[in-house]
């Protein structure tokens, strides 16, 4: 048997290369298929009519795509108004359901394809900031693509794995002295190099083509001879790329970052002599600068992490206002294309003068090692990795009921909002003490962009949202990043303790932990958001554009499709709103299944768990009351009615033509 035969065997054998690396490739291509999320959703949700409107401008803007979508936006908005009159004059007897079919069905041409274009034009406006390197073209993709700006966990750990082992275990069990006296020892040592770094070279490019794959399968990669300015994330940047040669070039310095990693750790292996010591090294010295580290310094360091990142190498400039002073910082500073290339060279003669080292050592010192140290320290290791991915949960969620038209109050509690200050307040109705709805001394000190964003009561239980805005500064004085954190609170009003029964970082591409796998705007939606409920198993957020479901143990996102933010309500399983034609709609969270109620016609309706109670359109907008389901219709107040909501005891009726409230009990 060969030198390089018997290295390789005991490398990826006998040291279980080989199982980390098939493990590495089916977790990893597990994770993409069950993690990954569209940069823009509705993009895919409408991606017919999208790409519609797509087929008319793809490409560099020109003026006539620009008057084309200036031209169709005018003509939308003007159907919609109209769509919206006409709906008056039916449900008030001005016309006939003839007349509203006939008029209406000219105006549903104009609209056919609304939703679709809602997003073309969102990029269009992207688009207008500069014309001459941001070009239409499907990006979710491409944005995909590059999204993976964080460090690749299962691949570090790998990697880490792989190099660690290779000389640990000739330490371990005292072969070091013996094969380096061998007539064979110097060839052993090069072809153990060789095979790591031909291993970690092909772990890279296989991952690189894997990503490519999955996201040419899924999303398609279209153009990618486009400027690489075309996609959010390299809006600002100065270097003249496509999209294809920017992902290549980003795929190369990760190579180059993982096979420096690689040849690093083995030299630490022969310094140190102990697995254990040289994986704690190898993840503290790559750790600790990925979390404490600005991405502008940590690019700028001729380190192996920075490479394996790769992707804001091709960024530009990023600024923020500064959460303390309100003035504009720049929070990362794109790194020119002179600096790369030096910084390219340094890393490369750093990891020659280690691989120079490990070939030209002729003197070892030798300590004995636990033999068991590797399997325990790789479980350790693994279970760790798992539960990053997994996660956990604590408890299951109680069925909460929700209606956007209550009274904002329950048994002696009420919430207030100053609307000057737009602070949140508990009252208690029966001592008249008032207390701050959020009750951390913290919260608003640093930004004054923290904020409530929602509430609802479900006595014992006030469910509110709260969004922080926060921003990172290092030992050294430099930013490294801004973000908003959103949590969901419960708070006890028995008890007055609170619980964070969900948080999320909504515009940061890294986490508090230094890991985050979203990126993008997959959570921008939580900025936006002006109510919420949930049920046993998810959260639901209320948009101005639709309703969002994140998954309570997954953690996934989805928008149902439901384009309504208005009044909303919700009982626990299902959730009411005004749909087309100003019907009021069911819809089961548990089949996914939607029921109009067709007797229902209204603007305004609130929901008790038991009834609902609706402002008629059919009958000169008098109160009404039906079942659930939306049968046993009937008057409950002879009242030409502006607003209607309810609690447990009462109706609250604003009369239309006086403002007054009208108080009806049930």
């Amino acid at each position: 048997m060969s030198v390089f035969t018997y290295e390789l065997k005991k490398i990826m054998l006998f040291q279980k290369g080989l199982l980390y690396i098939i493990a590495f490739l089916l977790i990893s291509t597990l994770w993409l298929v069950v993690a990954d999320t569209p940069q823009d959703s509705a993009m895919e949700q409408y991606r017919n009519e999208y790409e519609w409107y797509l087929e008319k401008v793809e490409g560099a803007c020109t003026d006539e795509a620009a008057a084309f979508l200036e031209q169709e936006a005018a003509a939308i908005a003007e159907a919609n108004s109209t769509r919206r009159d006409l709906l008056e004059q039916y449900y008030s007897g001005a016309i006939t359901e003839e007349q509203y079919e006939q008029k209406s069905a000219a105006l549903d041409a104009i609209s056919e394809n609304e939703n679709g274009f809602e997003v073309v034009y969102q990029q269009y406006l992207y688009v207008c900031e500069n014309k001459d390197n941001h070009y239409f073209l499907q990006t979710n993709g491409w944005s995909g693509l590059f999204s993976n700006s964080t460090l690749d966990f299962p691949l570090f750990l790998v990697v880490l794995l792989l190099a660690t082992a290779v000389f640990c275990s000739e330490y371990s069990c005292q072969m070091d002295a013996l094969i380096l006296t061998s007539k064979e020892g110097l060839k052993s040592t090069r072809y153990k190099l060789l095979i790591i770094v031909h291993s970690v070279l092909s772990l890279c490019l296989l991952t690189a083509l894997i990503r490519y794959a999955f996201f040419a399968i899924k999303y398609g990669l279209p153009c990618g001879d486009y400027p690489i300015q075309s996609i959010a994330d390299f809006g600002t940047s100065m270097k003249e790329l496509s999209l294809l040669e920017g992902y290549i070039a980003i795929t190369a310095l990760r190579c180059l970052g993982y096979v420096s990693f690689s040849v690093l750790l083995l030299l630490a292996s022969v310094l140190v002599k102990k697995y254990a010591l040289t994986v704690l090294l190898g993840s503290v010295t790559t750790l600790v600068p990925y979390i404490g580290l600005s991405a502008t310094t940590l690019c700028r360091l001729p380190i192996p992490l920075a490479f394996m990142l790769g992707t804001d190498y091709l960024s530009g400039s990023i600024k923020a206002s500064d959460p303390l002073t309100g003035e504009e910082i720049v929070v990362f500073q794109e790194v020119s294309s002179y600096e790369l290339p030096v910084l390219i060279v340094v890393s490369v003669l750093i990891s020659l003068l280690a691989v120079l080292w490990l070939l030209m050592r002729n003197k070892n010192r030798w300590q004995d090692i636990g033999g068991k140290s590797k399997q325990y320290c790789a479980a350790a290791l693994c279970l760790a990795i798992t539960l990053l991915f997994t996660g956990c949960s604590d408890g299951d969620a109680t069925s909460i009921s929700f209606n956007a038209a209550s009274t904002g109050s329950a048994n002696e509690y009420e919430v207030i909002c100053d609307q000057a200050t737009q602070a949140y307040y508990l009252k208690n109705n029966t001592t008249g003490v008032t207390l701050d709805l959020v009750r951390s001394p913290l919260f608003g000190v640093f930004s004054g962009e923290d904020s409530v964003k929602g509430y609802y009561m479900d006595y014992p239980d006030l469910y509110y949202t709260i969004s922080e805005t926060e921003s990172h500064i290092n030992r050294v004085g430099t930013y490294n990043s801004s973000f908003t954190k959103v949590s969901v609170v419960k708070l006890n009003l028995e008890t007055f303790k609170e619980e964070i029964i969900f948080e999320k970082i909504t515009d940061s591409g890294r986490s508090l932990l230094g890991i985050e796998y979203e990126v993008g705007d997959t959570w921008g939606f939580l900025q936006h958001h002006h109510s919420f409920f949930v049920n046993e198993s998810s959260i639901f957020f209320v948009c101005n554009d639709g309703i969002t479901e994140v998954n309570q143990k997954t953690g996934i996102p989805q928008k149902l499709d439901i384009r309504t933010s208005e009044n909303i309500a919700f009982d626990g399983r299902y959730f009411y709103y005004i749909g087309n034609r100003s019907v009021l709609t069911k819809y089961d969270t548990q089949l996914g299944s939607t029921i109009p109620l067709d007797g229902v016609i209204t603007y305004d309706f609130c929901v008790d768990g038991q009834s609902i109670y609706y402002i008629s359109m059919t009958d000169g907008y008098r109160v009404y009351q039906c079942s659930l389901d939306g049968e046993s219709c009937k008057m409950v107040a002879d009242i030409i009615a502006l607003d209607v909501s309810c609690d447990e005891t009462s109706i609250y009726i604003i009369h239309k033509g006086t403002g007054e409230q009208v108080v009806i009990e049930k």
